[in-house]
């Protein structure tokens, strides 16, 4: 089995899983695996990142008849792959990516000001008014722990309960770390603390959200191209 740590330009592609809809990291990543192995392996990643989103170490797992070193299949793969897409690193380990994974974090990017800066428009929510940093910090500690996130999720899950270790802004960015998340969760934590860091949203209002489980009193679902998968953690060996 090899592990492969990837990184990719979310901004054409139709997110990581194979769809009819357009194209997709998987569909991009198996083509690849094919023209260098001349095998059918479809690989599977630690999350199925929504259409739009980026990744930075995204981690993906796939099994081959033959032996390969994986250096030879890091280089190999980067050779074909489009220039969106690119193997940071790879190596020979038997896990699961999903089932395996004790915590993910991801970074959302926010772009301030009048007009926003073009080089990031691709990688950033462009937010015209200005945010207060003091009330996003002091929401955004009332959400770490471990709470039913239905509230913060675009589909009724059968388990919403989720742990989160810590939610960050810097003033440029989101950093937040949990050990699973909802479908569109961390979309929707951004823009319910965007709303507060502007005033739409009071402080107070966060633990009333959160405890009635309602999605529609949450803030806006926030552009998906903002959104990066920073980092899969798994258990230390």
């Amino acid at each position: 089995m090899l592990k492969l740590i990837i990184a990719y330009d979310g901004t054409h592609y139709f997110g990581w899983q194979k769809t009819k809809a357009g194209p997709s990291i998987q569909e991009e990543l198996e083509k690849a695996i094919w023209q260098i192995t001349r095998e059918r392996a479809l690989p599977e990643a630690a999350s199925r990142t929504d259409r739009g989103v980026h990744a930075e170490g995204q981690v993906v797992q796939f099994r081959l008849t033959q032996e390969w070193d994986p250096q030879k299949i890091k280089g190999g793969l980067n050779a074909v792959l489009p220039k969106d897409i690119r193997v940071k690193a790879a190596a020979r380990q038997n896990f699961h990516p999903t089932l395996d994974a004790i915590g993910k974090e991801y970074r959302y990017q926010i772009c301030l000001g009048e007009a926003q800066d073009p080089t990031r428009r691709l990688y950033s929510w462009h937010c015209r008014y200005p945010l207060d940093g003091d009330p996003i910090r002091e929401a955004a500690s009332r959400l770490v722990g471990t709470h039913d996130f239905t509230a913060f999720a675009n589909e009724r899950e059968k388990d919403p309960i989720c742990t989160l270790q810590s939610i960050e802004w810097n003033g440029q960015f989101f950093r937040i770390q949990g050990n699973r998340f909802l479908y569109k969760m961390v979309r929707n934590l951004v823009g319910t603390l965007v709303y507060v860091g502007c005033g739409k949203i009071g402080i107070e209002s966060v633990g009333e959200i959160l405890a009635s489980k309602d999605r529609k009193r949450a803030g806006v679902t926030a552009p998906a191209h903002g959104l990066y998968l920073h980092q899969v953690f798994y258990p230390l060996k």
